[in-house]
């Protein structure tokens, strides 16, 4: 389910729409879009790039992208 949150313009004077959601992998809800160094998202400033899901899946959660990273061999 996904639930848009209101915020305000980022730093790169974009703004972003912050949508609540429910994790692909667990189920865990959490806000995409926001929480990263500069006002995106928080997955920008993760070390690792792993490929964005596709249309039929949506993001994972902190912990569970981390864990992904780690078993796909990227340092998280």
């Amino acid at each position: 389910m996904v639930e848009p949150v209101e915020r305000p313009m980022s730093a790169a004077n974009v703004e972003l729409q912050i949508r609540r959601i429910a994790c692909a992998r667990c189920g865990a809800t959490f806000d995409c879009g926001n929480g990263g160094r500069d006002g995106g998202c928080w997955c920008a400033d993760e070390s690792y790039r792993l490929p964005v899901p596709g249309a039929d899946q949506d993001c994972l959660c902190p912990q569970c992208l981390r864990r992904l990273a780690f078993v796909s061999g990227q340092s998280a």
